[in-house]
């Protein structure tokens, strides 16, 4: 089981002080990279034809080092709680957002390899390797950061596309009535002048179909000028998000904090001294609730090492609370009586590091 959760950790977003799962994001992201350069230059013919064979070697590895993590990923995802079900768990962790990404980067490989495809599709198949590029959204912020301006500003933007397509239907039925006689090729019919439509409420206005009786040009010009205004909604909305996204982004020392202390309670909670060790600082201090102060690296390790080798009681969260570089959390002491104990501790951080573990609960077992 320690097994498992220790791959599921590596496996997720490199923490505070985890050197291998930083490595692991590394070589994923460079792969990545890789993996979409290929797929660009493959489409140079002078690079393609000398280097088709090193292009095919190198898919091949990125494809069974991508199965792996997909493998791995979906194997150690029972170590989350969220996730914990052998086959319900694993069954919705592999139809969440960044698991069917994983799936679709492989997924032209082994389609090739198994179904005979017509040639004309190969091309748009292998096309879909570039599904690759998205996975980096697990390592890179500013992806990250689209798509929960994306998921804030759904319901805004799903009005504006609703107003939007009701607009296109009524000026394109608009115009089929008033241009048809006129132009019945350009205005066959609705659906077609909605070409005209959507170019003119994008104001782009291609020049291949456009009004050429006077009403048609009237409502021509107020539909361009309409389409202005249109178009600015969902560009006010997605600015207005990124503005709203980056400032909350710009607080994140507030929540990398509390997440240092998460992780440190975890590692409590898991008697896991390696990582305990990793997320506090060397001159890392110790108040307990007697006033007793435990300093030095030497009895700093002893206390915790006493601590996670001893048979004690989980912390369960209920609160954090932040203010400038100071964590106070409360909570309870589980598993060693019969009711939880109330409980309260302090986190001094710095350099998102714990340099200070305060304690004022009942019992002075954590």
């Amino acid at each position: 089981m320690k097994t498992k959760h220790r791959i599921y950790e590596i496996m997720e977003r490199a923490e505070q002080g985890d050197q291998t799962s930083r490595v692991f994001d590394l070589f994923i992201v460079s792969l990545i990279s890789l993996n979409v350069v290929m797929v660009i230059v493959e489409t140079v013919d002078a690079i393609a034809v000398p280097y088709g064979q090193f292009f095919q070697v190198f898919e091949s590895f990125s494809v069974v080092v991508f199965t792996l993590e997909y493998v791995m990923r979906l194997w150690s995802c029972t170590a989350d709680p969220e996730f914990r079900s052998a086959l319900l768990g694993r069954f919705r962790f592999a139809t969440t957002g960044f698991s069917l990404i994983d799936f679709l980067a492989i997924a032209p490989f082994y389609l090739q390899l198994f179904v005979s495809l017509d040639p004309s599709l190969v091309g748009a198949v292998r096309l879909l390797r570039l599904f690759r590029l998205f996975k980096m959204g697990r390592y890179i912020r500013s992806i990250r950061l689209l798509g929960a301006v994306l998921r804030d500003k759904r319901q805004e933007m799903y009005l504006v596309v609703t107003v939007l397509t009701i607009v296109l239907i009524m000026i394109s039925s608009l115009m089929f009535y008033v241009e048809h006689e006129a132009q019945p090729d350009a205005f066959s019919s609705i659906p077609a002048s909605m070409w005209w439509g959507m170019v003119t409420l994008t104001t782009v206005g291609y020049g291949d179909v456009f009004p050429i009786t006077m009403l048609g040009k009237f409502f021509g010009i107020l539909i361009a000028m309409l389409g202005i205004g249109m178009f600015a909604l969902p560009a006010g909305i997605l600015s207005s998000g990124f503005v709203e996204a980056i400032a909350h982004d710009g607080d994140s020392s507030v929540e990398g904090s509390e997440e240092v202390v998460a992780q440190f309670v975890r590692a409590i909670n898991d008697r896991n001294i390696d990582r305990l060790m990793s997320l506090i600082t060397e001159s890392h201090r110790l108040v307990l609730p007697d006033a007793h102060e435990v300093v030095g690296q030497e009895r700093v390790f002893g206390y915790w090492q006493r601590q996670t080798e001893s048979p004690q009681g989980a912390i369960l969260i209920r609160t954090m609370m932040s203010k400038d570089d100071r964590v106070l959390v409360t909570g309870s002491i589980t598993g060693m009586t019969d009711t939880p104990i109330p409980g309260a501790w302090e986190a001094r951080i710095e350099e998102g590091l714990i340099a200070e573990w305060r304690k004022f609960s009942v019992s002075a077992s954590q």
